[in-house]
C-alpha cells in the first residue's frame, strides 16, 4: 500500500461464509442476493480489485490492525500494533518511558471437551466493568500494573511487562478456539514475562469465579485477554496516507455469523461509507480478522457500465 490516496478501511466486512470452499457458501451467496438491492451492490460490482491478502495462521495482529499502522506510516512488527498506546495517548495519559501500554479484556473461557472458546459477552455495563476494575487495580498494583478505565469490559494497562511484548490481538480469537495458542507454550518454553502474566491470568479467573458482578450474568466474565501492545512510532514514514478512516461497525454483526444479521448492517455501511468512499475515487480494504481485500473505483466510462449492467451484481465475488 505504497499509494498516497485516502484509505477507508472496513474491519468485518468479510463474512466467513463467503470465503472460498466454505461449506456456507451458497447459502450466503443466495441470502445476499436476497437481502441486498442490485443499485446498493452497484458500487463494489464495479470497483476495480487491486489485491487479496490471506494471513498466516499464526499472525497475531488482526488485518484491519496492521492496515491501520501501515497506513499511518508506522513500521511496527506482527504482534505490536500499538493500539493500547494511541487509545492512551488520545485520553492524555501518561507513562514512564520503561513501560509499555496494553488493553485488558474481560472475556469469557469456555471449556469443553478439551476445547477452549473465548467470547466477548455483550453487554458489559459500565458498572459492572467500574466493580472489576476496583478489584483488579489493587490486586494488580502488587505486580507493577497499572490499570485505567477505557470502555466498558476493557481497561488500558501500563507496565515494564508490556514493553515491547508482542501479543495476540483480541479480534483474532474472539468467538475462536484459543487453545491452539498455547499448544507450544509450556512454561519450559515461557520467557519470565510471559509466565508472570500467565500466573496472573490464572489469579485473575479465581478473583472473577466468586465476584459479584457474575451473580447476575447469564454468561460470566471469568478471564481476561492482554492485547494492543507496542510503542507509538516517533514519526510517520514518508508513505503515510494523508487520510485514514478505521471503521469497526461490523464487528458484533460479524461475529453473530447469520446472514439475516450481517447482510442488513453491511448494507447500511455499504451505503453510508464504503459507497461514497468509491465515489470519491479513494481506496476501500474491507477486512476480517485474518483476509483483506483491496478495492478502488474504477473509471465510469461506457463500455465498463454495460459490463456491469450485464448481469445482476453480487458481492460474492468480491467478498470472498
Amino acid at each position: 500500500m505504497t499509494d498516497v490516496a485516502p484509505l477507508t478501511i472496513v474491519a468485518f466486512a468479510l463474512p466467513q461464509g463467503l470465503a472460498l470452499h466454505h461449506p456456507d457458501r451458497v447459502h450466503w451467496q443466495q441470502a445476499f442476493d436476497r437481502l441486498s438491492k442490485p443499485e446498493l451492490l452497484m458500487p463494489l460490482r464495479q470497483a476495480k480489485l487491486i489485491e487479496r491478502k490471506t494471513l498466516s495462521a499464526t499472525a497475531h495482529s488482526a488485518s484491519h490492525e496492521t492496515a491501520w499502522a501501515q497506513a499511518l506510516g508506522w513500521q511496527v512488527a506482527d504482534g505490536l500494533v500499538p493500539l493500547a498506546a494511541d487509545a492512551a495517548r488520545s485520553q492524555g495519559l501518561p507513562c514512564p518511558a520503561e513501560h509499555g501500554w496494553a488493553f485488558m479484556d474481560a472475556v469469557n473461557w469456555h471449556i469443553s471437551q478439551a476445547q477452549v472458546n473465548l467470547t466477548v459477552p455483550k453487554p458489559i455495563t459500565p458498572e459492572e466493568s467500574a466493580a472489576l476494575l476496583s478489584a483488579l487495580q489493587t490486586f494488580l498494583a502488587q505486580d507493577g500494573i497499572h490499570l485505567h478505565a477505557w470502555q466498558p469490559g476493557r481497561w488500558l494497562a501500563h507496565s515494564p511487562l508490556f514493553k515491547d511484548l508482542p501479543t495476540v490481538s483480541l479480534d483474532r480469537v474472539n468467538g475462536q478456539r484459543i487453545d491452539t495458542w498455547f499448544e507450544h507454550d509450556s512454561i519450559a518454553e515461557q520467557n519470565p514475562v510471559e509466565r508472570q502474566l500467565r500466573r496472573l491470568q490464572n489469579e485473575i479467573q479465581m478473583l472473577f469465579y466468586t465476584h459479584a458482578v457474575n451473580d447476575s450474568r447469564e454468561i460470566a466474565l471469568n478471564s481476561v485477554w492482554f492485547s494492543g501492545t507496542g510503542d507509538l512510532p516517533n514519526k510517520p514514514h514518508a508513505n503515510a496516507k494523508p487520510s485514514v478512516v478505521l471503521n469497526d461497525d461490523l464487528r458484533e454483526a460479524w461475529l453473530s455469523q447469520t446472514p439475516d444479521v450481517f447482510i442488513p448492517a453491511f448494507n447500511t455501511v455499504l451505503r453510508d461509507l464504503i459507497a461514497p468512499a468509491l465515489r470519491r475515487q479513494e481506496q476501500v480494504l474491507l477486512c476480517e480478522p485474518a483476509r483483506s481485500v483491496l478495492l478502488n473505483a474504477k473509471p465510469s466510462g461506457w463500455m465498463h457500465q454495460l459490463q456491469a449492467l450485464w448481469r445482476r451484481p453480487t458481492l460474492s465475488e468480491v467478498l470472498q
